[in-house]
């Protein structure tokens, strides 16, 4: 994102200021490194790589200096361990370069979250990183004492005894239902040319959508109380039959009379996708249908299947917005449930 000065950080920067109410660090410092598409192509064409890995660690430590009246510093990771490596700053060796302990996040599962830090913990030991401590995330709620039964701290040292400290365990984390679900107005700007039926700024845009569901039934067959329920993205080609004015009237006894609600509000489905655009013009008579109703609704020129994949990339990496507050309370929520506190103070020495 850019800054007012002309400047760029991460779009994460934004939001952990935002709502972690940090309002006093320099913007400029917290997302020192950003490596874009096309980097590593560049960085290995590079006449002097080892001078640009440098200067990019010097980057990193400039803004570790700036920040150096903190009591504590999070320094977030991204993706696996060695993440950019290329340039000699992949996750462990970034840790060494400031000095820092690190925690790991892994996944759920038992047999999967043993064979992700086999590998995992295994890179961080050969690049002689500190690794202090493992939180568990995304785990199956139904299944977080049959977790905490076979990954504790004793299973954990047993297995990965080589750090200078024995391994703490700070938090088996459950799955946040909404967190990976994103509204409709994350869908409007990740589909390419999509045409925005409504005014993207309304409560409704900004909602955590519920399931996609790809409409092919004939209009005889299909009856939406039968097939969808609040929350549901509708994926329908946009050639107008009575299945599209079928679907935007159950919107609208959803809102009306519902009985699943959301922030107090009765719950209509998630957002209307018109596909197919291509092939076929938007009908006139569906955006005065829309305006009555204010459901989210976009017109794509991609076909029903290829409008579907983007989506499906969308449930499995979105990010938090600058409006998502509910996603935020959700966290908070769960963090002051399930996250150790009282082990992450004590264990780093943390006086508060």
């Amino acid at each position: 994102m850019e800054l007012p000065d002309g400047g760029r950080v991460d779009k994460d920067a934004v939001i952990i200021q935002r709502f972690g109410g940090i309002g006093d660090v320099d913007m400029r410092y917290v997302s020192p490194v950003r490596l874009g598409s096309g980097f590593t192509k560049e960085f290995l064409k590079a006449k002097n790589p080892d001078l640009e890995a440098q200067s990019l660690k010097e980057t990193v430590l400039q803004a570790f200096a700036s920040m150096k009246d903190k009591k504590i510093i999070i320094a977030e990771g991204t993706g696996h361990p060695g993440v950019g490596g290329i340039v000699g700053l992949s996750n462990a060796e970034v840790a060494k370069l400031i000095d820092g302990d690190i925690i790991f996040l892994s996944g759920g599962g038992i047999g999967k979250a043993l064979d992700m830090l086999e590998v995992d913990l295994s890179y961080f030991m050969y690049k002689k990183a500190r690794v202090r401590g493992i939180i568990f995330n995304k785990l199956i709620p139904d299944k977080l004492s049959v977790i905490q039964e076979y990954l504790n701290e004793d299973i954990l040292n047993r297995r990965f005894s080589s750090f200078e400290t024995p391994l703490k365990v700070f938090g088996y984390l459950p799955e946040v239902n909404d967190l990976s679900k994103p509204s409709m107005a994350v869908i409007a700007q990740d589909i390419p040319s999509a045409q925005a039926l409504g005014n993207v700024e309304t409560t409704d845009w900004h909602i955590p959508t519920s399931s996609i569901k790809v409409i092919s039934l004939n209009s005889r067959f299909f009856k939406p109380e039968w097939h969808l329920l609040p929350g549901d993205i509708v994926l329908i080609g946009s050639s107008f039959d009575r299945r599209i004015p079928h679907i935007i009237a159950y919107h609208k006894h959803l809102k009306n009379y519902g009985t699943v609600t959301y922030e107090g509000e009765r719950r209509g489905l998630g957002g209307l996708i018109l596909t197919c655009g291509d092939k076929a013009s938007l009908d006139s008579r569906v955006p005065s249908l829309l305006k009555r109703t204010e459901l989210p609704a976009l017109f794509v020129q991609q076909s029903t299947a290829v409008t579907e994949k983007l989506i499906l990339n969308l449930y499995q990496n979105t990010k938090l917005q600058e409006y998502d507050d509910h996603k935020i309370k959700e966290i908070k929520d769960m963090f002051e449930k399930y996250f150790d506190t009282e082990q992450f103070f004590k264990s780093f020495n943390i006086q508060v």
